[in-house]
């Protein structure tokens, strides 16, 4: 809002200006990139001032320097948005009218508010961010701040990969584990059913789907069972189900070994932190001035009743999703991934999110460069003159 407002008028204003400017042959260019310099000037001191005043006020310790970038970048984005509606419509009033309308969807479709999941379904996953939710600038922004505030505090950071291994073993062992059980003994009490032959084939579609994940997703055992190409109603057998039953003990065992280690090692380091009444103290203090319940409840989904679900074949992880790294090749994940793959790497979600609302911001300045929005709507504007005539 901030962003929009200050950029919206920057253009229209100058209209006379330009047209009369335009028999000297102005730049347009050069033009852009002086309105440009000031609001990116602007749009850094009106950010650097709120997060002085709010950081200080809300006592959020210790992270000036990456609420001022993302909330910068944000503004600087709304900027080159409001250049863009300034350039394209003519009267100011209308611009006016159109930024509630541009600032709304920023709020509803960020995920603070209402769930994707919880929105209309046919084009929502809850798997995923939706498409309509990547385009949302706030979206990016707000998982950037709220993955890195949760990830990087000075408390839960000695702490984060130790919960990070408890809770993936905990999910695994809790629910994925008996998910899965569950489909193997719907199988072998089916196994010669034929009128349950559509349920069969799918929780064998599942079985194999899960258990190839379980191979190859970050953060998993990485242990091989190598017939899981035979996962299928051609192939079945009552020995194989025998054998992926097998395997899932072995998976069990795994996750049992990695909680108690993880556990037994953040015990160690809480003792050791503890040792003395001062180091108790200090720690107690180090909690209360960085830990954050609210954040914690947003980013582990504590709240979710389901926390596992059936969709598209694949159990889907509806809890900790601050611990579960995604298997999108490419940037896309579920809401505060810890975070985002690129071809196969993984970089913190905040520094993919910053350069996601920079690119943004790039691609708004080429639209407006070329006005390509303006002359979409001036060309609309012709054909719907040309119809009435």
């Amino acid at each position: 809002f901030v962003g929009l407002t200050v950029s919206a008028e920057e253009i229209i204003k100058d209209r006379k200006i330009l047209k009369r400017e335009s028999f000297l042959n102005l730049n347009w260019s050069s033009y852009l990139m002086s309105k440009v310099s000031i609001l990116l000037t602007l749009s850094a001191l009106q950010a650097l001032i709120f997060v002085l005043v709010g950081n200080t006020i809300l006592e959020i310790r210790g992270m000036y320097f990456e609420y001022w970038l993302v909330l910068f970048s944000t503004w600087f984005g709304s900027n080159m948005l409001g250049l863009v509606i300034s350039d394209s419509f003519k009267a100011v009033v209308t611009i006016y009218i159109l930024i509630p309308f541009l600032v709304i969807p920023q709020i509803i479709l960020s995920g603070i508010i209402v769930k994707y999941e919880k929105l209309n379904p046919s084009i929502s996953s809850p798997s995923n961010i939706p498409i309509y939710g990547e385009v949302i600038i706030a979206r990016w922004a707000y998982e950037a701040l709220a993955v890195y505030q949760y990830k990087e505090n000075r408390y839960e950071k000695p702490f984060y990969i130790y919960d990070e291994a408890m809770s993936i073993s905990d999910f695994k062992r809790n629910y994925w584990l008996k998910s899965l059980q569950n489909k193997i003994d719907f199988c072998i009490r089916n196994y010669d059913n034929k009128d349950k032959s559509i349920e069969f084939s799918s929780a064998l579609n599942l079985l194999q789907n899960e258990i190839v994940k379980e191979m190859t997703s970050p953060r998993s055992s990485k242990l091989v069972f190598s017939k899981y190409t035979q996962i299928n109603p051609s192939d079945i057998s009552l020995e194989l189900l025998e054998e992926i039953n097998q395997y899932l003990e072995q998976v069990r065992k795994y996750y049992v070994k990695l909680y108690n280690k993880a556990n037994s090692e953040k015990d160690q380091l809480i003792s050791k932190v503890q040792a003395t009444p001062e180091g108790k103290e200090a720690f107690l203090e180090l909690k209360r001035n960085y830990h954050n319940e609210s954040l914690n409840e947003f980013v582990r989904n504590s709240g979710e009743v389901e926390r596992i679900i059936e969709y598209n074949g694949q159990l889907i992880q509806k809890v900790d999703p601050i611990f579960l790294y995604p298997d999108s090749r490419f940037i896309r994940s579920h809401f505060y991934a810890p975070a985002k793959s690129v071809f196969g790497f993984y970089f913190s979600t905040y520094w993919i999110n910053v350069i996601v609302i920079w690119i943004s911001s790039i691609m708004l300045y080429i639209v407006l460069q070329y006005r390509l929005l303006k002359r979409f709507l001036d060309r609309m504007e012709q054909i719907g003159g040309d119809s009435d005539e």
